[in-house]
C-alpha cells in the first residue's frame, strides 16, 4: 500500500467533482496509442483500483446546489490486477466481476479534515471511493474494457491464449473466445454499484470554530483568541480549543515567565502551528513540568502529545533535569518541521502503542537523545536530521518503528536498537558518529535496507547479538562492522 505523504497534508489532499451519492465502479482513461476502429490480438486483462477518502464540505445542508459544495480527497493506494489472478498485496475480494482490492488508506483524522475547511463551511463524514477501470492490453496498444469484458476474457488469458478483439476509439466492441463465444461491451457495467468495501466512516466530530491565535508578547487570556485579539498564552488557547481547532503561534518565547503552565497536554485532534517552512524560527517553546506517564511514571516534559494532534513549525526545548520536549503515548499524532534542540535528556520520547508521524524535523544538541521509542510503540521517522546528541535515535522493548530518509551523524552513536526491539531502517544516512553507526543489542532484529554509512569513529554496523543479522541492498564492502551478518 502506497501512502501519499504532503507539506501540512496539502499533497494528500486533491479537489474532484464527483456528486456524493455511494460508491461506484467506473470507467477511467487509459493510454491509447490507436483511437481508431480495428481488430488486434490482446494478452492480458488489467483492471486498476484505486481507493481514497473522500469528504464533502458545503455551507447549507437544505441546498442542492453544486456551487454550495465542494469536495477533498485524502490518501489515495492503488492495486493492479492482471487476468483475475489475486495480487500479491491484495487485501479483500475476489468480487463478483473477479476483482480484487487492497488495503483502503488510513482514514483522514479530524485535524486533516479541518485542515482544509474553509471559514464557515460544514463537513461530511468520510466516505471511501473506489475508482476500478478496465483495459486490454493489445498489439495495438492499451484499449478500454470494462467490468464484463474482464471477467469473460480472464479466464482465456490465464491459460495463456490469445484473443482477438474489435475497437472503435480506442476501446473493446467485442472480444472473440477460443470456444467461439462473443463477449461484448456491457454499458450496464459501467457504473454499477460496488458494496464489497462501502465503508461511509463514523463522523470524526470535526469542530467548525476558527482557529486561536496566541501572542506571547501583545495578547491577552482574557482576549477572545481571535487573529485580532489573540491569547497571551498556549495553555489558554488549549483550554478553549475542540477537535480541529488550529491554535496559530506568532513569533516569541513561551514559557512560565510569559504565563505558561507546563506541561501542555494536547486535546485529541487539535493542532499547534508556527511556521513550517522555517521549522520554527523565531516561535520558541522552553520548559517543562510534570507529567505521570501510564507506562514509565513521572516525567518533566514540554509538550503532551495526543490522539490526531499535530505539532508543526515550533523551537522546543525542555532544560529541566531529565527533561524532554514532547512526550507521545497514545494514537497517532503528527510531529512535522520542528526544531528539537537543547533539552537535557531527548527531544521526542515515544512509548505505550503509539505511532506517531515525525517528519522532516531538526533535532541537535540534546543532552541524551534525539528520539528514544520504547514498549510497543512505532510509527514512522522520515526525513529527519539528527545530530550532535548522545545517541541519534534509541529502540527498545518491543518497539518497530519505520526510519526511513534520515540523516544521522555526528552523535556518540546514530541508531542503538535493543531489548526484543524490530525496527525496519531503509536508506538512512549515517555518518560521523563518534562511536558506531548502528549497534544492536539483546534479542533485537531489525530490518536494515540500503542503508549507508561514512566515517563512523569505531564501526558504521556493531551486531553484538548472538544472531546474525540480514541485510538488504548493503554492501559490507569498505565498511566497518563487528558480529555476525548475513
Amino acid at each position: 500500500m502506497e501512502e501519499s505523504k504532503s507539506k501540512g497534508f496539502a499533497g494528500m489532499q486533491r479537489a474532484i467533482a464527483w456528486a456524493v451519492s455511494g460508491l461506484m465502479i467506473g470507467v477511467g482513461s487509459c493510454t491509447v496509442l490507436n483511437p481508431v476502429q480495428g481488430e488486434t490480438e490482446c494478452t492480458a486483462a488489467i483492471a486498476r483500483v484505486k481507493e481514497t477518502w473522500r469528504v464533502a464540505y458545503f455551507r447549507d445542508r437544505t441546498k442542492l446546489n453544486p456551487q454550495d459544495l465542494r469536495t477533498e480527497e485524502f490518501g489515495e493506494v492503488e492495486l493492479i490486477n492482471q487476468n483475475g489472478q489475486k495480487p500479491a498485496n491484495a487485501a479483500t475480494g475476489p468480487s463478483e466481476r473477479g476483482v480484487w482490492f487492497p488495503a483502503p488508506p488510513p482514514q483522514p483524522t479530524a485535524s486533516e479534515i479541518a485542515a482544509v475547511r474553509q471559514p464557515g463551511e460544514q463537513v461530511s463524514s468520510p466516505e471511501l471511493q473506489r475508482r476500478v477501470t478496465y483495459s486490454f492490453q493489445c498489439t495495438d496498444g492499451e484499449l478500454l474494457a470494462d467490468g464484463s469484458l474482464y471477467q469473460q476474457v480472464s479466464p482465456t488469458f490465464q491459460q495463456g491464449n490469445t484473443v482477438r478483439v474489435t475497437y472503435t476509439n480506442g476501446r473493446v466492441k467485442q472480444a472473440i473466445l477460443p470456444s467461439g463465444e462473443v463477449a461484448i461491451w456491457d454499458t450496464s457495467a459501467i457504473a454499477e454499484l460496488d458494496s464489497s468495501q462501502a465503508k461511509p466512516a463514523a463522523s470524526p466530530e470535526v469542530d467548525t470554530t476558527p482557529d486561536l491565535y496566541v501572542d506571547p508578547e501583545s495578547g491577552s487570556d482574557q482576549a477572545s483568541g481571535t487573529e485580532d485579539q489573540p491569547f497571551k498564552t498556549i495553555t489558554q488557547a488549549i483550554t478553549q480549543a475542540k477537535v480541529g481547532t488550529v491554535i496559530r503561534l506568532r513569533a516569541g518565547t513561551y514559557s512560565a515567565d510569559t504565563g505558561e503552565v507546563f506541561p501542555l497536554q494536547m486535546k485529541p485532534g487539535i493542532s499547534l502551528r508556527g511556521n513550517g517552512d522555517e521549522q520554527g524560527k523565531g516561535i520558541q517553546i522552553t520548559g517543562g513540568g510534570k507529567f505521570l506517564s501510564p507506562t514509565w511514571a513521572g516525567q518533566s516534559v514540554t509538550i503532551v502529545a495526543n490522539k490526531d494532534s499535530q505539532i508543526t513549525g515550533l523551537t522546543i526545548t525542555n532544560p529541566n533535569t531529565r527533561g524532554t520536549a514532547v512526550w507521545v503515548e497514545t494514537g497517532s499524532p503528527t510531529i512535522e518541521q520542528n526544531r528539537f534542540v537543547g533539552s537535557d535528556r531527548e527531544g521526542v520520547f515515544v512509548s505505550g502503542n503509539a505511532t506517531p508521524k515525525i517528519w522532516n524535523n531538526t533535532f541537535e544538541q540534546n543532552g541524551g537523545n534525539g528520539l528514544v521509542f520504547t514498549r510497543d510503540s512505532g510509527g514512522s521517522v522520515q526525513g529527519n536530521v539528527i545530530r550532535n546528541q548522545g545517541l541519534g535515535i534509541a529502540i527498545g522493548d518491543r518497539a518497530k518503528p519505520m526510519l526511513l530518509s534520515n540523516q544521522i551523524s555526528r552523535n556518540k552513536d546514530g541508531i542503538v536498537i535493543n531489548g526484543e526491539a524490530r525496527p525496519e531502517l531503509d536508506s538512512n544516512q549515517i555518518e560521523e558518529n563518534g562511536r558506531d553507526g548502528i549497534v544492536v543489542t539483546n534479542n533485537a532484529r531489525p530490518i536494515l535496507k540500503a542503508n549507508t554509512f561514512a566515517n563512523n569513529g569505531e564501526y558504521d554496523l556493531h551486531n553484538a547479538t548472538s544472531q546474525p543479522l540480514q541485510l538488504q541492498r548493503t554492501n559490507l564492502a569498505g565498511l566497518k562492522v563487528e558480529g555476525q551478518f548475513d
